[in-house]
Parts: structure tokens; sequence; C-alpha cells
């Protein structure tokens, strides 16, 4: 699902940089380097913290 994710907002990404008519390039695939599952827990500590 991380992929997928990360693969979704380089499209998004791709789509608004380049203009209509444009030449561009796509550049080759690469994972993003976050683990989607630490920042989650880190923002429900945090999110915690300010409660406390």
């Amino acid at each position: 699902m991380e992929q997928e994710i990360a693969d979704s907002l380089q499209t998004r990404w791709l789509r608004f940089v380049a203009g209509e008519g444009e030449l561009w390039k796509v550049p080759s695939p690469t994972a993003l380097c976050f683990d989607l599952e630490k920042w989650w827990k880190q923002q429900v500590k945090a999110a915690q913290d300010l409660d406390a």
C-alpha cells in the first residue's frame, strides 16, 4: 500500500510540473524513503502529547 501511495503522489507531481505540450522525461520509479507506519505512529503520539 505504501508503494501505491508513493506512486500516486509521484504521478500527481509529474502532472503538476509538466505543462501541456511540454516535452519531459519520466524519471525512473524509485521508492520514497519513508516508513508510513512509523510516521503515522509519531503523528498519533504527538497528538496524544498535545492532549496531556
